[in-house]
């Protein structure tokens, strides 16, 4: 998906990020403060912005604070759009793949108002002049690999984000889609996404194809002219929090409550006493399971694509089966239908990766989703950078690599849960809310280390947000990994779990919080390991 960079790679530049914005300025100065802050925020965080080359109205503004904030720029102008310098100077139209430093031959003439964005930034501005709308928003898409912002515009903005989110529905990429909602612009937008859901048309997980972004303090702050600056800072958390929840596996679990209501409790609470259909939406349960895939040759693949190109297919099919069977007890088989077999998944799954090894071979999140009924859904997102290779045994030494892990700041009762709580920890299901607030917990402890999260109760270990553990202790010739109990100690029994035992690399032991204290006193080994990244060594916080 992605192109060559328009941007120096001398300058060590962290992925590019779109926005779309209006060519016109608005009629309150709130929306041109709050744009020119985000501008300042992506240059002062090393992140260039690509945006559409624009000189007026919010294009103008955001460009223009960038580049003043030591900032990199690239715009893509449709030939349309340009001016000529003189009229005996007719418009250039740069070849796709090229870039212009911007000069006067290629500004562009969209919006209204007076020229924002100055000259004379040499090669941290530059400009590409394409054939059409249609190639301009393409080529801004294959550039911006850090995601997309929307700041208000009309309907050439809203346009152009409602494709992205298209497209990060279709999987054609899953990047972070912001939407700002300065001076509450986008909250009617918002509640028609609300209304699509509660009439059907969009499921209620997929709102987490996009996130309404507000300050804190909901919709008073948002329109407070004097907390302009704040909304540049709300985008990079906003990034931020975008990337360490597709880093944990799960993805983002916005509430829909919480967006109707725009952060106020006060409101949440009234909202939570009227018999509302669209704040009392849950996400539909599903279950899935978690697989890496990468492409024997990122070019021109030739070898044929088997089960075993992925690992442990059989024991993923085997916990898929367990979760269904189960739930279908629980549930009653009108919801959940029939199972649909190993051979139907395994079809789909290998229709789905060889189509995209053809668009675009690479290192893959591979997830096989089993809704109510029995349908399949098959995800494939670009694994993490830091994933490494996939590992199915621990390294003799310790790794040179670690992830950090700290306990979770709060005790897990699971003596308090119910028997529906209980099974979202035994069986891997779309709901995966007691897992998303244990990583948010973690995230406030240490937000720049942004560790793993260890849960346990107020004696046992259970588990990380995303893996299964095991420690080794000295003279010990065997991993320790937590004892599964469905009543007192539940938590996943992970695919990489059932490996390990089965291997006899691991074996079942009550790991206590005084266990782990002694890990971390002797300095010895703890490791994770899941569908995803396979065995990782880990460092107690």
């Amino acid at each position: 998906m992605s192109v060559p960079s328009p941007f120096p790679a001398q300058a060590e530049l962290k992925k590019p990020v779109c926005v779309f914005c209006g060519s016109s300025p608005g009629s309150l100065p709130l929306y041109t403060n709050a744009s020119a802050a985000v501008g300042r925020a992506l240059a002062e965080a090393d992140i260039p912005l690509v945006y559409g080359g624009g000189r007026r109205g919010i294009m103008g503004v955001v460009s223009q604070a960038c580049l003043k904030a030591g900032g990199y720029v690239h715009g893509i102008v449709p030939s349309a759009l340009t001016e000529r310098a003189s009229e005996h100077t007719p418009a250039p139209s740069t070849p796709a793949g090229e870039s212009s430093t911007s000069s006067s031959r290629n500004q562009s003439k969209e919006g209204q108002g007076e020229d924002m964005l100055a000259d004379g930034y040499d090669e941290k501005f530059t400009t590409d002049v394409v054939g059409s709308m249609h190639e301009r928003k393409l080529k801004m898409a294959k550039i911006s690999q850090g995601g997309f912002i929307v700041l208000p515009g009309g309907y050439g903005t809203f346009e152009e984000a409602l494709e992205m989110i298209t497209w990060n529905q279709l999987g054609i990429h899953r990047l972070p889609i912001l939407i700002l909602n300065i001076g509450n612009f986008y909250t009617h937008l918002y509640a028609q996404f609300l209304s699509s859901v509660e009439a059907g048309f969009i499921a209620p997980n997929n709102l987490s194809l996009l996130k309404l972004v507000d300050l804190e303090g909901g919709e008073k702050a948002n329109s407070d002219e004097s907390k302009a600056e704040e909304w540049g800072k709300a985008a990079l958390k906003a990034l931020d929090e975008w990337e360490l929840a597709e880093e944990t596996g799960y993805g983002l679990d916005w509430s829909l409550k919480e967006k109707r209501a725009g952060g106020d409790e006060s409101k949440l609470n009234a909202e939570s006493s009227e018999s509302n259909s669209i704040s009392n939406i849950r996400l539909p349960e599903a279950i899935f399971t978690t697989i890496r895939y990468t492409s024997p040759c990122t070019t021109k693949p030739t070898t044929p694509i088997t089960k075993e190109s992925l690992p442990l297919l059989k024991l993923h099919f085997e916990r898929l089966k367990e979760a269904f069977e189960y739930l279908s007890r629980r549930d009653g088989k009108d919801k959940w239908g029939n199972w649909p077999g190993e051979e139907t998944i395994w079809e789909e799954l290998k229709r789905d990766i060889e189509i995209m090894e053809k668009k675009s071979p690479g290192d893959f999140r591979v997830r096989i989703v089993i809704h109510p009924g029995g349908r399949i859904e098959i995800n494939l997102i670009p694994a993490p950078k830091d994933a490494g290779l996939f590992k199915l045994l621990p390294t003799t030494s310790r790794s040179e690599t670690q992830r950090p892990i700290i306990l979770d700041p709060e005790i897990t009762q699971v003596e308090q849960e119910t028997s529906d709580e209980i099974d979202l920890r035994l069986y891997k299901t779309t709901n995966r809310t007691m897992y998303d607030e244990a990583f948010t917990r973690g995230d406030l402890v240490s937000p720049e280390i942004h560790p793993e999260v260890m849960l346990h109760t107020n004696q046992y270990i259970l588990e990380t947000t995303t893996s299964n553990i095991a420690i080794l202790l000295p003279k010990q010739e065997k991993w320790l990994t937590p004892k599964l109990s469905n009543d007192k100690k539940p938590f996943l029994n992970g695919v990489m779990r059932r490996y390990l035992l089965q291997q006899g690399i691991i074996e079942e032991a009550d790991i206590t919080l005084e266990t782990l204290n002694r890990v971390k006193i002797e300095n010895s080994r703890i490791i994770g390991f899941n569908g995803l990244r396979g065995v990782w060594e880990g460092e107690l916080l």
